[in-house]
């Protein structure tokens, strides 16, 4: 079995050969490769920016990611082939199982049907299908930044930039490790902790790099926009499993700050190519949808719902017309949810100095307080998803975050095929609210990604209605159209629709949208909003009784429809209330 890096080896008494261990050629391993090189393109000492060795017959390269010289160790060699002195052998690419000890505990990566604490078995199959992906990538040369409330940078199973972590608690780069709190800790490695090291649990994308940036342990207003943008020009993927309160029910628009700052990172990011960013979809169902949330549903970012091991949404996990792919989350401690790090000791979720009590099923891993089995959210699914992109950027450093986007949806797997919810948009594509495009497929996406051509420049185009008169009922809906002509858009990545109203209560609505191709997407369902501030006694309350100065809804499902045509807005009241639309406007986005 390979490890993270194959042993390849220079002899300067055969001065013009190099020995490999093992070489991925196409979906072929070669093992004990001697060759003849030509000319050196490139070597350095830096980090290792490709995972493997490998071979591209189009260009002749040889890409070495580890040259052993002696005492010495080059990085990053890239040579021409001369010849071929000698294979070993070869063999058909297998699943990479990294030797972490509780990697076989982590479901999400290799589900093989294992039952969580309460015996019930995961489905066979349900997870991210990155073993495979993982004989081309592994995230090497990608820096994933962990926005939340700390990183644990101490930590065994990290490989941490060192000085580039950020403190808001003083402003500066430092420790941003929460003492207590474990939730960035273990989300930043489920997209990146160390494999094949022997301890702990492997990332999607466990040989990234990561820092940390401890927002949470300051004000969100305040410096949200700053942490997306933070160290913008050596950060690759942004996750960020953070968001709107849970469970309230409210429309949570977001900042024009933090909207210029994602679209500075977008802009931006990587060189121009733009950075990613993953955002997670919420916890909050069934009272919260996802597009109530004014950062969730931003064009710049790719919302990220959560999956149990059978591979239907987890009971928590908020739906929505924003909703990108899914990732895992599981349901709570006592049946299945994600193995994961924990901070170093005693702290966090997996308190080492906890004892059963009476009658009590200790759910967590009881001597390893560095680890644990009990973190679960969209929280858990958004950095897995940002594991994928690492593995996608490394494949292809030139896609652009759009790229990454269209990728993912148009690779991703129909998980729960008989929900009822599932059409095939405009475009071709299955969409679901629940589901978005379906499950992330490490594989699939790392497959196209290797073979893909950019997308080209992104225009946009919008128009807008002003007032429209009395909203409907659920019977009877009020019903208004924008017509869209010659946007130059063939293939919709993103629309955004800006709704406003005046009504008795905004939680009474139902607002769809259908595209010119037919596909309606749901934007509001009617709930009950609740006050949260007792967390511990939630109670009724009005959701309010306005969109006043609009509230901005974004829908992806709509993914290579053409957005030429009429656009229809439907309002109705379901309890018949006087409301008026007041008026709406579309942008849409696309090639």
């Amino acid at each position: 079995m390979p490890t993270a890096f194959s042993p390849t080896v220079y002899d300067p008494a055969a001065p013009d050969r190099v020995t490999i261990g093992t070489i991925v050629v196409g979906d072929t391993r070669y093992n004990d490769v001697v060759i003849t090189w030509g000319q050196l393109l490139a070597a350095g000492t830096d980090p290792p920016i490709t995972s493997w060795n490998s071979y591209d017959p189009a260009s002749g390269r040889v890409t070495l990611p580890k040259v052993r010289l002696g005492d010495s160790t080059y990085t990053n060699v890239v040579v021409t082939l001369a010849g071929l002195v000698s294979v070993g052998g070869t063999a058909a690419l297998a699943p990479v199982i990294p030797d972490d000890p509780l990697f076989g505990d982590q479901w999400h990566l290799n589900n093989t049907g294992q039952a969580g604490p309460s015996g019930q078995a995961g489905l066979a199959g349900e997870d991210l299908r990155v073993t495979m992906a993982w004989n081309h990538v592994t995230g090497a040369g990608v820096r994933i930044a962990v926005v939340d409330d700390g990183l644990d940078i101490t930590h065994e199973d990290f490989d941490v930039v060192a000085g580039k972590s950020w403190d808001y608690r003083t402003n500066a780069y430092g420790d941003p490790s929460a003492s207590e709190s474990s939730h960035g800790t273990s989300c930043g490695a489920l997209a990146a902790a160390k494999g094949f090291n022997g301890i702990g649990v492997a990332g999607v994308a466990f040989n990234a790099r990561v820092v940390g940036y401890n927002l949470l342990q300051a004000s969100m207003d305040q410096y949200g926009a700053d942490a997306v943008v933070k160290d913008l020009a050596d950060n690759h993927v942004y996750t960020n499993s953070y968001g709107a309160p849970d469970g309230t029910g409210g429309n949570n628009p977001s900042t024009q700050a933090w909207r210029d700052a994602i679209d500075q990172g977008t802009a931006s990011g990587r060189g121009g190519k733009g950075a990613i960013y993953t955002w997670a979809a919420g916890n909050g169902a069934p009272t919260d949808r996802s597009d109530h949330d004014g950062q969730a549903n931003y064009q710049g970012v790719f919302a990220i719902g959560s999956l149990n091991d059978q591979g239907k949404r987890s009971s928590y996990s908020e739906p929505g017309s924003n909703i990108l792919v899914m990732g895992y989350g599981g349901e709570q401690c006592e049946q299945h949810t994600m193995t994961s790090a924990d901070v170093m000791g005693d702290g966090g979720y997996n308190n080492g100095s906890t004892a059963k009590k009476p009658g009590e099923t200790y759910t967590d891993y009881t001597g390893q307080p560095n680890y644990t089995r009990c973190i679960n959210g969209t929280s858990s699914a958004t950095p897995e998803v940002a594991g994928i992109a690492a593995l996608m950027i490394e494949a292809n450093p030139n896609l652009g975050w759009r790229d990454v986007r269209a990728i993912l949806a148009r690779t991703a797997r129909q998980n729960d095929p008989t929900d009822t919810d599932w059409v095939t948009n405009g475009g071709g594509l299955k969409v679901n609210h629940q589901y978005g495009f379906g499950a992330a497929d490490a594989a699939a996406a790392v497959t196209a990604a290797r073979g893909w051509s950019n997308l080209p420049a992104q225009k946009s185009s919008t128009a807008s209605r002003g007032a429209t008169g009395a909203v409907g009922t659920d019977a009877a809906p009020l019903v208004s159209t924008i017509e869209l002509t010659a946007t130059g858009i063939s293939k919709l990545e993103f629309v955004d629709v800006v709704v406003d109203t005046d009504t008795a209560e905004v939680g009474d609505l139902t607002i769809t949208l259908t595209s010119p191709a037919g596909t309606s997407s749901t934007l509001s369902t009617p709930r009950q909003c609740m006050d949260t501030s007792d967390e511990n006694n939630p109670k009724p309350t009005t959701c309010g009784k306005t969109l006043a100065g609009g509230f901005r809804f974004g829908i992806v499902r709509l993914m290579d429809e053409p957005a030429d045509g009429a656009w229809r807005l439907s309002v109705a009241d379901q309890k018949g209330n006087a409301s008026t639309l007041t008026d709406w406007s579309i942008k849409v986005y696309g090639h």
